[in-house]
């Protein structure tokens, strides 16, 4: 399990610190969550502490979490949950090899498989994408 770069519970991390925190991976973050505002209107962005994981945020669509995000020094991981049937058709798309490979070893739970996808640079987002289009319903 990952954790976040912001532990404190007290102190709720604003933007500007997130931002910093990222630092050049920030622009992928905001081309992950623009994709997840523009195929779901309504959604909410929401700052979140959990215990084992610190402060992070959740893109949630009515109550149903779209995407994690774990901010830590420099980068960010994306935390999304995905169902066998999702898994299933993720499996049989384009999304690259090595991406298939950490979906076939992402531990099952009877919400699906938290499938944790370091962002450290442009390289994962093209596959996130299209994993949130199968998350969302969409034609990917």
């Amino acid at each position: 399990m990952y954790s976040s770069i912001f532990q404190d519970q007290a102190k709720k991390p604003v933007q500007k610190l997130f931002r910093e925190a990222l630092d050049t991976t920030y622009d992928q973050w905001l081309d992950i969550r623009q994709y997840v505002f523009h195929n779901r209107p309504g959604v909410e962005e929401l700052y979140h502490y959990y215990s084992k994981v610190g402060w992070h945020i959740r893109l949630r669509y009515h109550k149903r979490v779209i995407v994690y995000c774990i901010p830590y020094d420099g980068f960010f991981v994306i935390l999304l949950v995905l169902g066998e049937k999702a898994i299933a058709e993720a499996m049989e798309s384009s999304i690259s090899d090595d991406m298939k490979e950490m979906l076939q070893l992402a531990t099952p739970h009877s919400e699906g498989r938290s499938c944790y996808i370091e962002v450290r640079d442009e390289q994962p987002i093209k596959d996130i994408k299209k994993l949130l289009a199968i998350k969302l319903f969409l034609k990917a």
